[in-house]
């Protein structure tokens, strides 16, 4: 049996412009639209998500840390992190949360990140046993001075991370032109969803009760994947907009819940098996 699990790691404030990019803006006036937005959206939750398999307990992104409050933990110098508000208390990192269901974060065997964004990679102190992937596209982008004007925190990764950085070499899935299985039996698979940032995968779940679509920051939310709006964030809208029609095909093809890292209702969503189309 194949289980999933929402975890919900502290809460994530942004501009609407960033939840929400105008069709008719490029990348750089997506940003310049950030910048002068005055209106920000509702607390998002930062989550992540177990799944329960019978070759063991994989977890998918790792949210945010509490250390996002100590002064001189976000780099000054880059304006982008007064954009965003995180808001993470010490027992809602990832660790703590799995303790209180019973679980030692050492019997998670694998930790997926979607992406290297520092909202994904924040907990990752809690693993220092586990195996641990990413796409190879995304570390690419994510390290060094790059990597942090780009939204990555490579100086705050722990020392000990070496990750397993996977290719997308499988055969394709549905609409997707490849794919990167992750278990034996086929039925946790990485598919190419890049956008929101260069060489960003999601992961598909295929339990026997529906086939869940763990989006990571794919899509903001339900609502603006079905109206096939991309993010403010997107260097690429073209990219980021064929996604989301891959996205939707997909989930077009079999009974599928999409649960993106940020959408409050993605949560209720899981509870009641509610698919997109």
């Amino acid at each position: 049996m194949i289980k999933v699990t929402a975890i919900e790691t502290g809460k994530a404030r942004m501009k609407t412009a960033q939840r929400t990019g105008r069709d008719d803006r490029g990348a750089i006036g997506r940003k310049l639209d950030i910048f002068r937005d005055r209106d920000w959206v509702e607390p998002l939750p930062i989550l992540c998500f177990l799944i329960e398999h019978p070759e063991g307990r994989f977890l998918v992104d790792t949210g945010d840390t509490w250390r996002n409050s100590v002064p001189g933990y976000l780099p000054g110098w880059n304006p982008f992190y007064k954009q965003v508000s995180i808001k993470v208390a010490p027992h809602e990192e990832i660790g703590p949360r799995l303790l209180a269901m019973g679980i030692d974060p050492a019997e998670v065997g694998t930790v997926i990140l979607t992406h290297f964004h520092h909202d994904h990679t924040g907990g990752l102190d809690h693993f220092p046993h586990s195996r641990i992937i990413g796409p190879r596209a995304n570390f690419a982008v994510s390290t060094g001075v790059k990597g942090m004007m780009m939204g990555c925190l490579p100086q705050r990764w722990p020392v000990w991370l070496a990750p397993e950085l996977v290719e997308m070499d499988g055969s394709a899935l549905g609409p997707f032109p490849a794919s990167h299985p992750i278990t034996s039996d086929g039925r946790i698979v990485l598919v190419p969803t890049p956008g929101h940032a260069i060489g960003h995968v999601s992961v598909i779940v295929r339990a026997d009760d529906a086939t869940y679509f763990l989006a990571g920051d794919a899509t903001y939310s339900q609502a603006n994947l079905l109206a096939e709006k991309t993010d403010g964030v997107t260097n690429d809208p073209a990219t980021a907009l064929a996604t989301l029609k891959a996205i939707k095909r997909f989930a077009a093809s079999e009974p599928t819940v999409l649960l993106p890292a940020h959408d409050p209702e993605g949560p209720a969503r899981l509870a009641g098996r509610e698919t997109l189309l």
